[in-house]
C-alpha cells in the first residue's frame, strides 16, 4: 500500500473515531436533561405559608414537623448537587457552579439571621441587605466609569516618538536632500571657524576634540544626537520611579546627582554674576581637557550637557541672532533628557501613562527646554513635530496643564494636518470635566470637523461655539474682513482682561486657518442663522477658570508685550527668572543650591589654598608631559606615558577629578584657568575676575 493511501486510511479511521465520540456525548447531554426536567418535580418544595397554624392542634404539628423535615434535605440536595450530575460538559457545569453560588449565598443570608426576630424585622433587615448589594453595585459601575475615562485619556495622550525627529518629518516633507542639507550645515560652520556662543557649542576649539558614539546616536528617544556635539556623559543627570498608580499611570522625576549638583551651584554663581561671557564660558569649561578618552576623565564634559546652563545660553545666542546656535543648544539639552530616562519610560510615554510632577525643579526644566523648542520647530514649519511635542508636555501632566498647553493644542494639530486629535481632545470626557471646552478649542473642533468632511458636526459645534463665545466670533469676521460683519455678533467685545488674552492668544494665530473659502463660509453661515438676540458672553458656561499663574507664564513665554500688558502687574512681579519662570507656590526642592554654595564657600579650601593645589596639579601633569599627549591619545599612549613618569591610570584619573573641582571652585571665586598656547604650551596662567571675591 503507498504512502498517500495509509494516510488516508488513517484520517478515515481518525474521523470515524471522533463521529463516535461527539455521538456519546450528545446521548449523556440528552440523557442529563431529562433527569433535570424531572428532578424539579420530585423536590417541589412545599409552601411555607402550609406550616403556620395553631399551636394547639397536635395533628398540624406533626405535620409541620414532617414537613419541615423534608424541606431541610430538599435544600441540602439544592445546595450540594448530586454526584450524578457531573458529567456535564464544560458550559453545564459552570452554570451548576453559578447555581450552587447563589444558593450558598441564600443559606448563609438566612443563618445570619437571628431566630428571635419576626417578620417585620427580618424584612428590614432583607432590605437593608439588598441596599448594600446596590451599593457595591453602583460603586463598582462608578470605578468602571473611571476606568474608561482614564482609557480614553491615555488614549488621546499616547505620544509615538517617531513624530518627535524633525528628520523623519523634513524626509516626509521634502525627501532624503533636506536631510544631506542639515547634515551639511555644521560642517559649513566648522570651515567658517565661528567663534563665540557657536565655538563654544560645538566645543570645536579643543584641539583633539572627539563626537559622540554612533551607538548613544542611535537609541535616544527624543532627539536625535549628532557627531561632532562633545563627548560626555549627562553628568548625573537621571531618572527614578516615583510611583505606580492603581490605574497603570507611572509618576517619574528626573534627579540630580551629587556631581551635578556642584555644576548647578556654579551656574547660580554665573547667574549671580549676570555676565553672559561667563555663562559662556562654564559651558565651555573644560573643553580643551576634552582630548581624553571620556571612560579615563569621566567629568571632563559635565558642563557640556549641563541642562540649565544649556538652556540659559540657548537665549544669549537668540538675543544674538544665532537661531541656529540657539537650536542647537536646546537639542542637546532635549539629548540630555533623553538619555537619561527610566527604562520603562518610553513604554509607559507610548501608551500615555507617563507623567511628571511640575513642582519638581528638575522637572520643570523639562518643560522649559520643550516650550522652547516648539518654538524652533515652528520656525522651520515642523508643524506635526510641534504638535507632538506639545502633546508630550500635556500629557506629562493633564490635570494641571502648567504651561497652558490647551490654549494652543487645537493649532499646531490642525497645521500639522491631524485634525482628528482635535475631535479626540475635545471628547474626552476626563479633560472636559477638568477644563469644559475653552473658546480655542470650541472653534477649532468645528474646523477640524469640517476637514474631516462632517459637516453636519462642524455646523453643529461652531453654533454652539459662537453661542457661548459671541466676542471671539465678532473678533474672529473682523480679522478676516468679512464685511459687513453678521448682525447677531456685531459689537460683542470680550469682557475683560482675561477674555481679552484668550481672544489674542487664538485669533491672530489661528486666522490663516480660517482664511479659506469653506471655513469663512461656514462661520459666516452659522452667524447668520441666529434668529434670536446673543448675549455678551460674559459668563460662558463652557469656560473654567485658568490658573492665574500658568495662563501668565503662557502669556510671558509667549513674549507678546501686547499680551504681557493685559497681565496683573501682581503676577509679572513674580517673574524673577529666566531659567524657572513663575514656579508655582508649592514648589518641592529636593535640595538647596544657596546653601550648599554658602557651605562650600566656608570651607578652608580658600583661593590661596585652591591656587597652591592647581600648582601640585600643574607639576603632575607636567611631569607626565601632558602637552605631548593632546591630539589623538589612545589609552596604551596614556598607560606608556605614565609609566615612564611613575604613576598609573588609577593616580591620572584621581588628579583630573580633583584638578576639575578645582578649576570650578575657582571659577567661584573669579579666577580663570586656561592653558598658554591654546592649549599646547607648558604653563598654565590664571586670570583674576576683578568683580570675584577676594
Amino acid at each position: 500500500m503507498s504512502s498517500r493511501a495509509l494516510r488516508r486510511a488513517q484520517r478515515e479511521l481518525e474521523e470515524k473515531q471522533i463521529a463516535e465520540k461527539l455521538a456519546q456525548e450528545e446521548q449523556e447531554d440528552e440523557e442529563e436533561s431529562e433527569e433535570e426536567e424531572i428532578a424539579p418535580k420530585a423536590k417541589a418544595k412545599p409552601s411555607m405559608f402550609a406550616m403556620l397554624g395553631d399551636a394547639d392542634d397536635d395533628q398540624e404539628d406533626d405535620d409541620a414537623d414532617q414537613g419541615q423535615a423534608e424541606v431541610e434535605p430538599t435544600a441540602d440536595s439544592s445546595v450540594n448537587p448530586a454526584p450524578a450530575k457531573s458529567k456535564k460538559n464544560k458550559k453545564k457545569k459552570k452554570k451548576g457552579k453559578a447555581k450552587s453560588a447563589a444558593a450558598d449565598v441564600k443559606t448563609s443570608t438566612s443563618n445570619k439571621v437571628p431566630s428571635g426576630l419576626d417578620e417585620i424585622d427580618q424584612a428590614l433587615m432583607a432590605l437593608e441587605l439588598t441596599s448594600n448589594a446596590q451599593k457595591g453595585s453602583n460603586a463598582e459601575e462608578e470605578t468602571s466609569v473611571v476606568s474608561e475615562e482614564m482609557k480614553q485619556l491615555c488614549s488621546v495622550l499616547s505620544i509615538d516618538t517617531q513624530h518627535l525627529h524633525a528628520a523623519n518629518e523634513m524626509k516626509k516633507l521634502f525627501g532624503r536632500a533636506a536631510l544631506q542639507n542639515n547634515e551639511d550645515e555644521p560642517r559649513q560652520r566648522q570651515r567658517g571657524q565661528q567663534g563665540g556662543v557657536a565655538a563654544a557649542v560645538a566645543g570645536r576649539n579643543a584641539p583633539g576634540a572627539r563626537g559622540l558614539a554612533s551607538l548613544g546616536l542611535r537609541r535616544n528617544i527624543f532627539i536625535q544626537g549628532k557627531e561632532e556635539w562633545p563627548r560626555g556623559t549627562s553628568g548625573g543627570l537621571a531618572m527614578e520611579v516615583v510611583e505606580k498608580r492603581a490605574d497603570g499611570i507611572v509618576e517619574y522625576r528626573y534627579v540630580h546627582s551629587r556631581t551635578y549638583q556642584e555644576i548647578q551651584q556654579q551656574f547660580q554663581i554665573c547667574v549671580g554674576s549676570m555676565d553672559p561671557e561667563r555663562m559662556v564660558q562654564l559651558l565651555h569649561l573644560n573643553r580643551k581637557f576634552t582630548s581624553y578618552p571620556t571612560h579615563l576623565t569621566s567629568t571632563n564634559t559635565i558642563t557640556a550637557y549641563h541642562i540649565s546652563t544649556l538652556l540659559q545660553v540657548s537665549e544669549i545666542a537668540k538675543q544674538q541672532r544665532d537661531n541656529a546656535t540657539a537650536s542647537e543648544l536646546l537639542e542637546r539639552a532635549l539629548f540630555t533628557f533623553g538619555r537619561s530616562v527610566h527604562s520603562t519610560f518610553p513604554k509607559a510615554l507610548a501608551a500615555g501613562k507617563a507623567r511628571l510632577d511640575f513642582r519638581r525643579p528638575e522637572n520643570r526644566e523639562f518643560w522649559l527646554a520643550i516650550w522652547r523648542y516648539i518654538g524652533t520647530l515652528t520656525v522651520r514649519a515642523t508643524w506635526r513635530t510641534a504638535f507632538e511635542w506639545a502633546k508630550l508636555m500635556l500629557a506629562m501632566d493633564p490635570e494641571q496643564d502648567p504651561y497652558c498647553i490647551r490654549l494652543m493644542f487645537d493649532q499646531l494639530a490642525l497645521r500639522g494636518r491631524d485634525a482628528q486629535a482635535v475631535v479626540d481632545l475635545v471628547e474626552s470626557d476626563y479633560l472636559q470635566r477638568l477644563w469644559k471646552v475653552p473658546p480655542n478649542l470650541a472653534f477649532s473642533v468645528a474646523l477640524a470637523h469640517d476637514r474631516l468632511k462632517q459637516p453636519q458636526k462642524a455646523r453643529s459645534t461652531l453654533r454652539n461655539a459662537v453661542k457661548e463665545y459671541p466676542w471671539l466670533a465678532a473678533r474672529l469676521c473682523k480679522e478676516l474682513d468679512i464685511t459687513p460683519i453678521p448682525k447677531p455678533v456685531w459689537g460683542k467685545e470680550p469682557n475683560g482682561d482675561y477674555q481679552e488674552i484668550l481672544c489674542q492668544l487664538y485669533v491672530p494665530k489661528a486666522k490663516d486657518l480660517w482664511n479659506t473659502t469653506e471655513a469663512t463660509s461656514l462661520l459666516v453661515e452659522i452667524c447668520y442663522s441666529f434668529e434670536e438676540e446673543l448675549g455678551l458672553g460674559e459668563d460662558p458656561y463652557w469656560l473654567a477658570h485658568i490658573s492665574e499663574t500658568d495662563l501668565a507664564r503662557h502669556v510671558i513665554l509667549s513674549d507678546d508685550r501686547n499680551l504681557i500688558a493685559l497681565l496683573d502687574t501682581r503676577v509679572k512681579s513674580k517673574f524673577t527668572s529666566v531659567s524657572d519662570p513663575l514656579p508655582p507656590d508649592d514648589d518641592i526642592q529636593s535640595y538647596d543650591v544657596s546653601n550648599a554654595s554658602s557651605a562650600a564657600r566656608r570651607t578652608p579650601a580658600n583661593r590661596a589654598q585652591l591656587l597652591a593645589s592647581l600648582e601640585e596639579l600643574r607639576e603632575y601633569f607636567h611631569a607626565i608631559e601632558i602637552e605631548n599627549l593632546v591630539g589623538d591619545v589612545t589609552e596604551q599612549n596614556l598607560r606608556d606615558a605614565l609609566e615612564r613618569a611613575g604613576s598609573n591610570l588609577d593616580e591620572f584619573r584621581r588628579n583630573s577629578e580633583r584638578f576639575q573641582e578645582v578649576r570650578l571652585r575657582l571659577q567661584g571665586e573669579g579666577v580663570q584657568v586656561v592653558f598658554d598656547g591654546e592649549g599646547r604650551g607648558e604653563e598654565l596662567e590664571v586670570e583674576t575676575d576683578d568683580s570675584g571675591e577676594d
